[in-house]
């Protein structure tokens, strides 16, 4: 019976070591990206763990990170993604093969650009935002869906959104190029 409860104890101090160093990766990833340190790759195993998702409650735990920018254009070359926000604001982005985007949001359609920088895909909008640019983390679910982490003014990361859907091509008939008639925030 000892034997059985002393397994049982060190059962339990695995999980809690395993869960630290997930944590302490995911920590180590995000930062280095945000700093361009590094830019970690993302395995070709379907055994890869997913990234300690208990720090990011809100990211799926099979999402696995796709910070090599060649699996990044691949996964979003000539996409539309159907998202929403973690705020629960719906958005459609489509994604050229050449870097242009179509973002649509409120009703209103911005080009803009795509583009990968340091492990992250990076987004950017001439009457949006005044053009600032916005970076995230993608995250790959098995069923093909999406979720961006973002990080907050303190380099916190969190997730900013999720994709509802996804299509191949130009699937929402975005204007593509120009500039919108809308004033962006």
């Amino acid at each position: 019976m000892i034997g059985e409860r002393g397994q049982l104890l060190a059962g339990a101090a695995n999980v809690i070591v395993v869960k630290a160093m997930r944590r302490s990766v995911l920590a180590l990833v995000l930062a280095g990206t945000l700093l361009g340190q590094f830019q970690p790759v993302r395995a070709d195993t379907s055994t890869e763990t997913p990234m300690a998702p208990e720090l990011l409650p809100d990211l799926a735990p099979d999402a696995v990170a796709v910070t090599d920018p060649a699996e990044i254009k691949k996964a979003l070359d000539d996409l539309t993604i159907y998202g929403r926000y973690y705020d629960g604001e719906d958005w459609i982005e489509y994604h050229l093969e050449d870097g242009r985007t179509a973002y649509s949001e409120k009703g209103c359609t911005y080009p803009g650009k795509w583009w990968m920088e340091n492990g992250t895909i990076c987004y950017a909008y001439p009457n949006y935002r005044d053009n600032t640019p916005n970076c995230f983390v993608m995250f790959m679910r098995p069923n093909g869906s999406i979720q961006f982490v973002a990080f907050a003014a303190d380099g916190s990361p969190y997730l900013a959104s999720s994709s509802i859907k996804t299509a191949a091509g130009n699937d929402a008939h975005l204007p593509i190029g120009g500039l919108s008639p809308c004033v962006g925030v």
